[in-house]
């Protein structure tokens, strides 16, 4: 591995780290820890994210990770506060950087991005958007409009899939876009005890739970599944929840659907992924997933809706299964036609894909271009 080279382009990262929760949150601190081994660099994160007034779920942050500060950062950055963005840049500055990567994945930070990508650019860096989402999941054109502002200011973009780089361009055309596939969450611990597995097949259903992933389809094909086909959901609902409870109750489907609707830590995610033979993503849109990178971590298969960037890093018939989007027939047709042996026969296959998936490698597409 390429070690830290002095002459190399100095970054700066600004955005959500351990212990505030979520993908992004995840996404930033392992590329925060992949950077060391490239560049000189700072990481800056936040104080505050959200107020607790608009957040959804019950915490930005990760309750097993009270207290934590990741080594080398600087949470300096509160949402609502322009005087610590100003901070913030001074910062930046002081250090010499000469490129800044920001996460990109809701307006709600328009303002706050917008002016740092600003004055950081006027400064003469070289701003580098990593774009989770260029186009949201709840759409609507004034968000389009603040996006097309805000990504205005960069330099450089990066983007997990081939769907967002096409809608980054939508926006900007003249725009420099790199993609890169999602790397591994090979942070995720070892299970420490294995569940047993039920019936002839174990579902997992994981993540936040938002319309757009379709988890009411999957309930119904459920019902249209082989009888000793089992299914976990485990994630924060943030919305919904009485809804798929009652749905559950009307299709006779309690014995067969175990729902954990909260927020699970790292290790709870580890016993869940180790028990399952299969990770569903019944999503109706989607740019990408941070769901497939945890699946491959521990050599599951995954049965994904063919939309947006999924198709990317889902090989038909090697590491997972794909289907029409919106189709409960199909969905239903892809469970009861694949077997616990054949969902085995794919972990080659997986463990191949994600060798070209790493932190690193995404780090170094960051810098790349200066």
């Amino acid at each position: 591995m390429k070690e830290a080279d002095s002459t190399c382009a100095r970054v700066a990262l600004i955005g959500p780290i351990l212990p505030f929760r979520g993908g992004i949150a995840q996404h930033t601190t392992m590329l925060h820890r992949a950077l060391p081994a490239l560049t000189e660099h700072l990481t800056i994160s936040f104080t505050r994210q959200y107020p607790a007034l608009i957040f959804p779920g019950e915490s930005d942050r990760d309750p097993a990770y009270t207290g934590y500060r990741e080594p080398g950062v600087e949470y300096l950055i509160d949402s609502l506060n322009p005087l610590t963005w100003r901070r913030a840049v001074r910062r930046v500055l002081d250090f010499r950087a000469d490129i800044v990567v920001l996460p990109w994945w809701t307006v709600y930070w328009a303002v706050c991005f917008g002016y740092l990508s600003r004055a950081l650019r006027r400064k003469g860096l070289s701003v580098v958007f990593f774009c989770h989402n260029v186009v949201e999941h709840e759409a609507a054109g004034w968000k389009s409009r603040l996006t097309r502002w805000v990504l205005g200011h960069g330099s450089r973009f990066v983007v997990h899939t081939y769907e967002d780089a096409a809608n980054l361009r939508h926006l900007l055309p003249d725009a420099e876009v790199r993609v890169h596939a999602h790397p591994i969450y090979d942070h995720f611990p070892l299970p420490k005890k294995v569940w047993p597995k039920r019936g002839a097949l174990e579902l997992l259903f994981f993540g936040f739970v938002r319309p757009y992933k379709g988890l009411d389809l999957l309930i119904e094909a459920m019902a249209q599944t082989a009888c000793d086909v089992y299914l976990t959901i485990a994630g924060e609902f943030w919305e919904g929840k009485s809804q798929v409870r009652e749905r559950i109750q009307i299709l006779g489907l309690a014995d067969r659907v175990e729902l954990r609707p909260w927020y699970h830590t790292d290790e709870e995610a580890a016993e869940l992924f180790g028990r399952c033979d299969v990770v569903v993503l019944p999503y109706r849109s989607a740019t990408g997933s941070g769901v497939i990178p945890i699946a491959y971590h521990y050599n599951k298969p995954v049965i994904a809706s063919r939309v947006g960037g999924l198709a990317d890093v889902v090989h038909h018939g090697e590491t997972g299964i794909l289907i029409e989007s919106e189709n409960v027939k199909a969905l239903a047709d892809a469970i009861n036609n694949l077997t616990r042996t054949e969902a085995e026969a794919m972990v080659p296959a997986i463990k191949t894909i994600k060798r070209s998936m790493t932190w690193h490698s995404l780090a170094a597409t960051c810098l790349e271009g200066h």
